[in-house]
């Protein structure tokens, strides 16, 4: 029995020593990529050396200190939802990943898919999907040096708040175990290796601490800027409201409204803040949308302005983009005659109805204008340039567990004609919810550019020359590693990747979560008629 117990000890005194070791050796690299970080930031940021931070090891700059706190609330006050813009680079300086389209044009990694703005995430008193470099920054109090605080006219203990702008140098265990990689057209030039420092420069643009309540007066607010709504409820007893009307001559049924100036009614009694314009014509210019508005609050208070997207670059730079989409859409299903609303010209034109199926042609957007989505190949070509591929009518259905489009769909399109254009606006609970959508970018194909291999290569290249690029031992490294890899990866061919061969990258835009949304249908006319 001696004998057994003293055999059992020796794999687990294996086991002890093998985590021991790899617990020391995460302790020493630590230890030495602080020492690093700090000779870097000696070197090349003198003045920030006092402001590192004890709870992460990272060093802080502050750009612009934000809103007064005598007026505003600093982020760590409570669990909120921030609205934050940010760009990432590596100590070269070369960008990682950005939220920005003038970066990402820089470094030719725009894309007419991708949604330019800030990042939209939780911040709580648990980390659940923030970069834990932000999140620290975020949720503790900065401490900057009496030097630094003075000279800038800041306090030493400063707070994160709405219009804050800092840079934080961050060392690689509060970054990512596995580096750091854009997706869905927000890469930069290079991705970041594990165990590598990063640079992210960020600005709080919105706290949210109801993200329900905020969308839900921006979906009003942006429907009060478009025409007025009314409001279809199970009592009906409230101003600007009235139970489902009951057929053509009832005075709030939505076609007598939309004379009197109400655009939007509610698509159902039971489910609030989706509503839809039954009267939508998209060839009259006084249909197209406004998607510069104010938003505010029950109280008429002003939360902020909305503005259109606009990125400067083609087709979101302020040009005529409605009116261009307008005569698309006229060409393409209206060319033979214009457009009549097949309910206001007879009472007994056909509706989908609940247990109706019907083919339909859609334009999908955000409150700012950004179109993320369409199966009309004249708006592809608009909007990206091409149409990657031919467009089809997307197939409605009456089961909504089968269908991978929005539940929005279900409560507007049952009460609409065959042959009519509508448009609708949901909040996220009819969209995509609480969680959104994730963009991706994939890559099918051949190589047209360098190969993983010169790539890792090029990116150990940077990070030498980013902690030792004007030394002794940068100029040695450098040398050794230039000239033997570089010669090694060209001479055996790991340099270029096959050029002749064609690739194709296929971007999906991201979805914000709690992300309210437009939809302009047009339903194809039954078959026959």
């Amino acid at each position: 029995m001696k004998l057994i117990t003293r055999l059992l000890y020796l794999p687990l005194a294996g086991v002890l020593l093998l985590a021991s070791c790899a617990k020391e050796e995460s302790e020493s690299y630590d230890k030495f990529e602080d020492q690093a970080l700090e000779a870097w930031m000696t070197q090349n940021r003198p003045e920030l050396v006092g402001n590192l931070q004890s709870d992460g090891g990272y060093y802080v700059e502050v750009l612009e200190a934000g809103e007064d706190l005598s007026t505003v609330k600093p982020i760590r006050d409570t669990a909120c939802w921030v609205r934050f813009d940010f760009s990432g680079r590596d100590l070269s300086g070369n960008i990682v990943l950005t939220r920005r389209a003038a970066e990402a044009k820089l470094v030719n990694t725009f894309t007419k898919y991708t949604h330019y703005v800030p990042y939209y995430r939780y911040c709580g008193t648990v980390n659940t999907s923030l970069l834990e470099g932000t999140y620290l920054a975020m949720r503790n109090v900065l401490h900057l040096s009496a030097e630094y605080a003075a000279g800038h006219g800041l306090s030493e203990d400063f707070e994160l708040r709405k219009g804050s702008k800092v840079r934080l140098y961050l060392p690689s265990r509060i970054v990512s175990s596995s580096g750091v990689e854009g997706q869905g057209g927000y890469e930069g030039q290079y991705s970041l290796s594990s165990q590598r420092p990063f640079i992210i420069e960020m600005e709080i643009r919105e706290i949210v601490k109801n993200p329900l309540e905020s969308e839900g007066s921006e979906v009003d607010s942006f429907c009060a800027s478009n025409g007025s709504q009314w409001l279809y409820t199970t009592e009906g007893d409230e101003e600007g409201s009235s139970k489902i009307p009951t057929g053509y001559d009832d005075e709030n049924h939505p076609y007598k409204l939309r004379e009197k100036g109400y655009r939007w009614v509610s698509a159902c009694d039971s489910v609030a803040q989706v509503y839809v314009d039954v009267c939508y014509d998209p060839t009259k210019a006084s249909d197209y949308l406004n998607f510069n508005f104010p938003v505010r609050s029950e109280k008429n208070e002003l939360l902020w302005d909305n503005k259109a997207y606009d990125v400067g670059f083609e087709p979101y730079n302020g040009s005529d983009l409605e009116a261009r989409i307008s005569e698309a859409l006229k060409k393409r299903f209206h060319a033979d005659e214009d457009y009549k609303h097949p309910g206001l010209e007879s009472r007994d034109a056909d509706s989908v109805g609940m247990d109706g199926e019907a083919r339909i042609w859609y334009i999908a957007r955000m409150l700012d204008g950004f179109i993320y989505d369409t199966n009309i190949d004249e708006v592809k070509e608009i909007i990206y340039g091409e149409a990657d591929s031919e467009g089809s009518a997307l197939t409605y259905t009456p089961d909504e567990d089968q269908s991978s489009q929005i539940s929005a769909y279900y409560y507007v399109v049952p009460n609409l004609c065959y042959g009519q254009w509508a448009e609708f606006v949901t909040v996220s609970t009819r969209g995509y919810g609480a969680t959104g959508r994730t963009g991706s970018t994939t890559t099918s194909g051949g190589s047209t550019g360098y190969s993983s291999s010169y790539l890792d290569y090029l990116n150990y290249y940077n990070y030498y020359n980013s902690y030792y690029g004007n030394s002794y031992y940068g100029n040695y490294y450098n040398n050794y590693y230039y000239n033997y890899l570089n010669s090694y990866y060209y001479n055996y061919g790991y340099g270029y990747g096959d050029t002749t061969t064609e690739t194709t990258t296929t971007i999906s835009t991201e979805i914000p979560p709690y992300t309210p949304l437009v939809y302009q249908i047009y339903i194809e006319p039954a078959e026959g008629k």
